[in-house]
């Protein structure tokens, strides 16, 4: 319970801070340290644990399988809106924020031997879907052009992508190593979620009904969905409650941020962004109880 409580202090100080007079870019800059630094320390630590076996490959499986079903939905949910308001939801509703939001929360919920099955999710799932699929929603609906070299060339220049795949080929550091890169890892929690708190934006005219019926899919349906197809794969306790949890992440930040620069419904995206990370601290700690209900 404490720990659920420091999560909610730390995005409390980044709302906080967005009053204060803070230098250009904070948020960036918090960002960049998280990239560079905190989440290759993590990936080196946690991957190595990783047993490779069919629940790790339903969790990579995860994010995939649901991705068309989402886009499916969203076309249905937004036959009757304009193209800016289906591109929005195109970008914010597949992708969840199972990073930065994600680890700090499954880590309280199901501990630090869960990690490992969340950088699996993360990287293998949300940043590849971010990075090829969110790429070609902007040129389908902004730009009409789809820049194929560049986004294989930022794929694989990012670092924290760079350091899994270290780690999956030469697993566990050496031993002498292992407490520097906790403690460049221990700061990954605080200084992901004071730069989610600040990034947080609230209000916007929004239409009711479609932001409802939005946030459903993201943080109750996508969980559903996911439990469901890891049970049919028989997949094990641990990994399917991460990737039930990383499923019903609420939006992912960067996401919303590119559907608002290109124009995609603003207000429509800023609230599921953020209404959805506050309403989330609910649903998810709902979704743990549920799953140890079931024994699993």
């Amino acid at each position: 319970m404490e720990q659920f409580v420091f999560i909610i202090a730390l995005l409390a100080i980044g709302i906080f801070l967005q009053k204060a007079d803070a230098p250009i870019d904070f948020a960036k800059s918090l960002n960049f340290f998280v990239i560079y630094v905190s989440l290759p320390a993590t990936v080196l630590l946690q991957v190595p644990k990783i047993h490779f076996d069919a629940s790790a490959l339903g969790v990579v499986l995860i994010p995939w399988l649901l991705l068309p079903i989402v886009i499916a939905l969203v076309i249905v949910m937004t036959r009757n809106y304009p193209p800016h308001v289906r591109a929005a939801l195109l970008l914010v509703m597949p992708l969840g924020n199972t990073s930065f939001v994600g680890i700090p929360i499954v880590h309280t919920l199901l501990g630090e031997d869960a990690i490992g099955y969340v950088l699996m999710y993360d990287q293998f799932g949300t940043f590849l879907i971010l990075s090829l699929y969110g790429a070609a929603v902007i040129a389908r609906y902004e730009t009409g052009v789809f820049h194929k070299r560049l986004i294989v060339k930022k794929l694989l220049l990012f670092p924290p992508f760079i350091f899994l795949i270290f780690a999956l080929v030469f697993g566990p550091m050496p031993t002498g190593a292992q407490p520097y890169l906790q403690t460049l890892a221990a700061t990954l929690v605080p200084l992901a979620l004071v730069s989610v708190g600040y990034s947080m934006k609230f209000g916007g005219e929004v239409e009711y009904g479609l932001f409802a019926q939005s946030l459903f899919l993201k943080l109750i349906i996508m969980p559903l969905l996911a439990f469901g197809i890891l049970i049919a794969m028989g997949t094990e306790p641990l990994a399917l409650k991460t990737a039930v949890l990383e499923s019903g992440m609420p939006s992912m930040i960067t996401a919303g941020a590119l559907a608002i620069a290109a124009g995609f419904a603003p207000a429509l995206s800023a609230a599921l962004v953020g209404y959805g990370l506050v309403i989330s601290l609910v649903t998810l700690p709902i979704l743990t109880y549920l799953l140890g209900k079931l024994s699993l």
